[in-house]
């Protein structure tokens, strides 16, 4: 049976990625976590000067004789991890940095890893740089912000890192494209022009405020797993067997390591990642929804709404995010679900779109 395909998790999956794709010359977005390096066409010469390249990126000594015993992507990563995870607390995580063209930043939604975009920067094609702005909290000793204005101003002195002045063009998915919002209007405030504001079926802040009193999946933390686990299927192709009746069963501790024991069978997470990741995403959870955000202003500049067709999630059809620009809203229906809309073989229309809303801004 072939190995299923896995894409990067981490930052550090992602960047020994790049280096296995330099070495064997090859796609690096066609490399899966799990795939034998030798079954990809290397040989022993060309091990030696991947595992003298890794070293040298990572300043971390790897042994040939363990590297023959797993020779994958998932393996050597945990052996730097072993060393070091600040990596992982990068907040700009460049998941396409090559290209002429402006940079496009993408925040991620609820669950705050970037690395769920990584399809969509492929899409994005090769001259369209691409930057995750990775979520506070998710990995490190930061505590996730309590508020939307301050999840933005740390985002924004994350992109200035990378690019200094505007314009700049902005997107976000679920929750992420409310802090893209906010971000966007400190920087109107600032002077500075988005030219892009991209939002991906996503809730309006007044809707968020609206609607989260009824919802229950951030009090019943067996629906909240559910709800993780279901993403799976999209993000990994893979169904975890994450049973309700089993999680009711346990007690809080036990259904934290259940969960996460399956999501670390199946690949969903890699072999090494703490029991504290599920913890972690609904702190941010949390954080994001019950920040009881509203904008100070609206947004001067043009909102590209991209709705998936298929979504549950959104209830009407433009969510309410008319009602925070003073332009008309750009619609855009894309094929998929709330999740599924950046997963294939949906991501190529959402990229599609996205690439008409950066060509129709006309910046250089």
């Amino acid at each position: 049976m072939p190995q299923r395909f896995i894409p990067p998790r981490d930052a550090y999956e992602l960047r020994v990625s790049r280096i296995w794709a330099d070495t064997l010359r090859r796609d690096a977005s066609g490399i899966g976590m799990q795939d034998d390096f030798f079954g990809l066409g290397g040989d022993p010469a060309s091990a030696e000067v991947l595992l003298a390249a890794t070293a040298a990126r990572f300043d971390v000594p790897l042994s040939m004789e363990a590297f023959l015993k797993e020779p994958t992507i998932e393996r050597i990563a945990c052996q730097l991890r072993a060393r070091s995870r600040r990596l992982n607390e990068d907040p700009v995580v460049p998941l396409q940095p090559h290209g002429s063209k402006r940079p496009f930043f993408f925040l991620p939604g609820g669950e705050g890893t970037t690395l769920n975009s990584h399809a969509l920067a492929r899409w994005m094609g090769p001259e369209q740089p691409l930057y995750g702005l990775q979520t506070r909290g998710l990995y490190g000793d930061r505590k996730p912000f309590e508020r939307v204005e301050e999840m933005a101003a740390d985002h924004i002195q994350s992109m200035r890192a990378v690019q200094p002045r505007g314009p700049y063009l902005l997107g976000g998915h679920c929750s992420g494209g409310m802090v893209a919002l906010e971000m966007a209007l400190q920087l109107q405030r600032q002077g500075e022009r988005v030219a892009v504001l991209a939002v991906c079926d996503a809730w309006s802040p007044a809707n968020i405020r609206l609607r989260l009193p009824n919802e229950t999946f951030l009090v019943d933390l067996v629906e909240f797993y559910s709800i993780v686990g279901a993403g799976f299927r999209y993000w990994f192709e893979v169904d975890i067997g994450l049973k309700s009746d089993e999680m009711h069963a346990l007690d809080a501790r036990q259904r934290i390591k259940h969960f996460m024991d399956l999501a670390r069978k199946h690949g969903a997470y890699p072999p090494d990642e703490p029991d504290e990741r599920i913890e972690r995403i609904l702190a941010l959870y949390r954080a994001a929804s019950y920040s009881g955000y509203e904008p100070a202003e609206r947004f001067q500049g043009p909102i590209t709404f991209l709705r998936a067709i298929d979504s549950k999630f959104c209830e009407t059809l433009t969510e309410g995010w008319e009602d925070v620009s003073t332009q008309p809203l750009r619609l855009r229906m894309v094929p998929g679900n709330h999740v599924s809309l950046l997963t294939e073989p949906h991501v190529q229309a959402l990229a599609n779109e996205l690439r008409a809303a950066i060509a129709e801004a006309q910046v250089s």
